[in-house]
């Protein structure tokens, strides 16, 4: 199986791992081997930012109390939302900021070598909007 190191940002290989979800359903021994091989490249490659980008227990109770008061749709509930999350300032503001490092880190650059994908290992199925997701690993 021929690679490639590819240098890029975080965040185009956060694209590219995606396109590779997006074709793994697809029939095709030798190619699911290879997009099945180079999803565990990936994800193993970008394990920090999974990490990186977990909410804390705290955050994750007061977003599903957000969430059903929004899905209630009950009258003032916008005012309810702003309310709960002044009251819990600290913890939205620590969100925020942890999302923010997360966007810096996504632009960071790294090598990873990958699996090419052979064109003519591609399954007659595939659709251009899949080719264009994975395009960066077919030769």
């Amino acid at each position: 199986m021929e690679t490639k190191t590819i240098n890029a940002a975080k965040k185009d290989f956060i694209t590219l791992i995606n396109g590779l979800f997006s074709v793994q359903e697809l029939k095709g021994k030798e190619f699911g081997l290879v997009v099945s091989k180079n999803i565990e490249i990936l994800r193993e490659a970008l394990k920090d930012l999974e990490e990186a980008g977990k909410p804390t227990e705290e955050f994750m109770k007061l977003a599903t109390e957000v969430n059903a008061i929004a899905e209630a749709n009950e009258e003032g509930a916008k005012e309810k939302i702003q309310q709960m999350e002044k009251d819990n300032q600290e913890l939205v503001d620590a969100r925020r900021t942890q999302m923010d490092a997360l966007t810096e880190s996504m632009k960071e650059e790294i090598n990873i070598e990958l699996n090419i994908i052979p064109e003519d290992l591609l399954p007659q199925d595939i659709t251009a909007k899949q080719i264009n997701q994975i395009i960066k690993i077919t030769e």
